[in-house]
């Protein structure tokens, strides 16, 4: 089902040039490193590279005349014929980022849809995330999550705890983040988009003084509000989102050492492997 290549030769494409650096970015899985390759892709004819990891592809091409980059996600029943994601960036830093952030999930979530073996794709990827941990140096353990047919994989670094927790066959983790308000904050800061740009703008009427303290430093990274149950909701649109639980007493101070736990959702696997040099130091 892939298309014929007829992209440049490797020497002069600066899509694969610019795929060689990104894949330098992207993490192994089982082992297996990114590849990259001359491509032609459907939607246009720009200079194009294809990124392969075993059956999951990356269709990336260089848009010179926006200075863009566009991406599409490639399975062996899937060619994207349009891009999934449009960065306006050539910065391969950037890119493998958004593409870990948004892209992979979504490609990994269509793959699940045929696996069979529930327990058995879990162990997999809980393997994955905590063979990164133990890399930093970080210990690590299994164990069952509260709900039926999950699995999680438990850590602790610089007095946070970690948890990844996966669901059914489902190759997106639920990660939880426990400790000193400070560097809690410091953490979850891994997971979203950068700064926003212009000046950011609060919630009003944000009751709590971890909470109000918390959403001042979510509201760098965009949305953020105040739940009925006196949590913070974050992130808005595709890509990782969470909740900041309430304080225990919300008429506390709120220090760099006031205890607070944050849930954030949508992370992918690949991403949070990456993220080991960051959470498990």
């Amino acid at each position: 089902m892939n298309s014929p290549v007829t992209a440049p030769s490797r020497s002069t494409s600066p899509a694969v040039t610019l795929a060689e650096r990104v894949i330098q970015r992207l993490p192994k899985r089982a082992g297996r490193s990114w590849t990259a390759e001359p491509y032609a892709a459907w939607w246009t004819t720009n200079p194009a590279a294809r990124l392969t990891q075993g059956e999951r592809a990356l269709v990336l091409v260089c848009n010179g005349r926006t200075w863009n980059t566009e991406i599409g996600w490639q399975l062996p029943d899937r060619e994207p014929y349009r891009p999934d994601l449009i960065l306006q960036t050539g910065a391969s830093a950037r890119i493998a980022r958004e593409v870990l952030r948004l892209v992979l999930p979504v490609l990994d979530d269509a793959a699940a849809r045929t696996v069979d073996d529930g327990t058995r794709a879990r162990r997999e990827l809980l393997y994955e995330i905590g063979s990164a941990v133990r890399a930093q140096g970080a210990a690590t353990y299994e164990r069952a999550g509260l709900l039926v047919n999950t699995s999680g994989t438990v850590w602790s670094s610089n007095g946070l705890r970690y948890s990844a927790t996966l669901h059914g066959t489902n190759p997106v983790a639920d990660v939880q983040i426990q400790g000193p308000a400070r560097a809690v904050e410091r953490a979850v800061a891994h997971f979203l988009p950068g700064v926003t740009a212009g000046r950011r703008v609060l919630p009003a009427g944000i009751q709590g003084r971890l909470e109000r303290r918390m959403a001042q430093v979510l509201a760098r990274y965009g949305h953020v509000e105040q739940l009925e149950g006196k949590g913070l909701a974050f992130g808005a649109g595709p890509g990782p989102y969470g909740y900041v639980a309430p304080a225990f007493d919300p008429r506390a101070r709120a220090h760099d050492i006031t205890p607070a736990s944050v849930d954030i959702h949508g992370v992918g696997v690949d991403f949070l492997v990456s993220l080991a040099p960051h959470l498990a130091r």
